[in-house]
């Protein structure tokens, strides 16, 4: 019951017409322009991955437009990343066919070990050392070698990052999860611990078959993954410093998962903040285990909507007395209600396929851009799903080193190229069909139990009214909502309009006026 009445009204509900009496207008999803807020509360739902503020430093050497082909060998339209990119001293060149399985080389303590030649960069190499760090090596420093590759123990592996990355940190204990693949370095409070690995060890299987099913290969990690969590916002910022807001982000050279206890939405809002936090955790830890199982390779860059869409798509999660991961395309309720404010303004403006375009082509997004990727995933598995899985299985194909992006920061016109060739080229089409299944979803809301602001418009256009209604938790968006409408009525119209805003206590309050005015 809870569901439905925190839900938002479906597409169908609110394009229903009543005789006599005009319609109500369907609600539709703005472009991936702005982050979500209101007057008393802010969400910007931030999951960093390191390398997606690289591209602000032109990552390119050359365009590739070899096409997708059976072979595998590129991908049509990816582009040569530069290895200063990544913080590696190599020379740019073009990536090679790796000649070397194993090479002895020496490691940041300058002991030779057994490491694993990744991708050859013109004549020098990166390789995985043991510690499933990334590192460049000039052709001078490997050495090739039959002997075995071997990943550090994990007691091991804890210790050295302690003592190299964390000697300055107070109180920082290890936790090795029964599940082998994970190390926890943490100072924060048991519980969050607890939380945390439930989380992320519920959700390694339920993703790698996933991957399975779309009908790519998988493999176990070749090294331990590590999970590093601080108390307080000063320790997480004091390791490396990250854009205000940021709470987590995967690095994709050390391979770690950085974490922060600490969010500023717990003085205001506890229950939101919790939630906003175990699904950035389950964020994160979907690009771990994608770029540890062989779905996308590191040092690869796939299109910003699909790495961080995807990652949303495996996002969901529940809390409260048991945080656990939900599975694989359950409904992203921190996604659907960013979305709603935009599914309640963009039909004012019109469709016109203008949200997936934006999104798709999209170098970096903002808070919106992620729940439209979101949306356009979970969208696409479900209505378009053989075409998606052949995409995403296409794209992990995309070798380490390169990477959809564009120069500057200019829309990557490659990706709608690739999205049209798998899903059709009529975006208004497809972004209609997108809304019209959104708005068929039911989600619980995370603000269902607070006031809520309804406002109802009634419009004269021709011989007919025409009913238009919005609800939201703050009556600054019902304010914003309407200043949007009035912009597309004429001034005869804006004269005759009659406007109502109602103060409700919840939710369901509020999609019940909605209804009513609606018949």
């Amino acid at each position: 019951m809870a569901q439905n009445n925190s839900r938002l009204l479906s597409a169908r509900e609110l394009a229903r017409k009543a005789p006599s009496r005009g319609e109500v207008g369907l609600q539709r999803p703005l472009s991936a322009a702005r982050y979500f807020s209101s007057n008393s509360l802010t969400i910007h739902f931030w999951v960093w991955v390191l390398l997606a503020s690289m591209t602000q430093v032109s990552p390119i050497v050359a365009q590739d437009e070899s096409a997708i082909s059976k072979d595998n060998q590129q991908v049509k339209g990816s582009r040569l990343l530069q290895p200063s990119s990544f913080g590696f001293k190599i020379p740019v060149a073009q990536v090679r066919p790796n000649d070397l399985d194993n090479v002895k080389t020496r490691d940041e303590d300058n002991r030779t070990v057994v490491a694993k030649s990744y991708v050859k960069v013109g004549d020098n190499y990166v390789v995985l050392l043991p510690t499933g760090r990334l590192v460049d090596r000039f052709a001078k420093q490997v050495e090739a070698t039959s002997e075995k590759f071997e990943p550090i123990e994990p007691k091991a592996l804890a210790k050295k990052v302690i003592e190299e990355k964390l000697s300055r940190f107070s109180n920082v204990k290890t936790h090795l999860s029964k599940r082998k693949h994970y190390v926890f370095l943490y100072n924060t409070s048991e519980k969050f611990l607890a939380g945390t690995e439930a989380i992320l060890v519920s959700m390694f299987n339920g993703v790698r078959a996933y991957a399975e099913n779309m009908g790519i290969e998988t493999h176990d990690p070749d090294v331990p993954l590590v999970v590093i969590m601080f108390q307080t916002q000063a320790e997480f910022q004091a390791y490396q410093a990250m854009p205000q807001g940021v709470v987590a982000y995967y690095d994709m050279v050390s391979n770690h998962i950085v974490l922060c206890e600490e969010s500023p939405l717990f003085n205001t809002r506890p229950d939101l903040a919790q939630g906003q936090l175990i699904s950035t955790i389950a964020h994160e830890g979907a690009h771990q285990i994608l770029h540890n199982i062989g779905v996308q390779k590191r040092l690869s860059m796939w299109p910003m909507w699909l790495s961080e869409g995807i990652a949303e798509f495996f996002a969901p999660t529940s809390f409260g007395r048991r945080n656990r991961w939900k599975g694989a395309g359950d409904i992203n309720n921190l996604r659907m209600f960013e979305l709603e404010s935009f599914l309640q303004t963009r039909f004012i403006e019109g469709v016109d396929g203008k949200t997936i375009r934006e999104t798709v082509t999209a170098p970096r997004l903002d808070s919106t851009g992620y729940a439209a990727a979101w949306s356009i995933v979970h969208f696409l598995s479900r209505k378009k799903r053989r075409k998606f899985y052949e995409y995403v299985a296409q794209m992990s194909q995309l070798k380490p080193m390169r990477g959809m992006v564009a120069p500057s920061g200019e829309p990557v016109i490659a990706n709608l190229e690739h999205f049209n060739a798998f899903f059709g080229e009529d975006s208004q089409e497809n972004e209609e069909s997108m809304i019209d299944y959104l708005g068929g979803l039911n989600y619980e809301s995370p603000v269902a139990g607070f006031v809520h602001y309804v406002g109802l418009v009634i419009v004269p256009e021709g011989n007919e009214m025409k009913r238009y209604a919005c609800c939201f938790h703050t009556q600054q968006k019902v304010d914003e909502w309407k200043a949007v409408l009035l912009e597309k009525l004429t001034s005869s119209q804006i004269q005759q309009a009659k406007w109502e805003l109602k103060k409700v206590k919840n939710r369901g309050a509020a999609n019940g006026i909605i209804r009513r005015f609606i018949r």
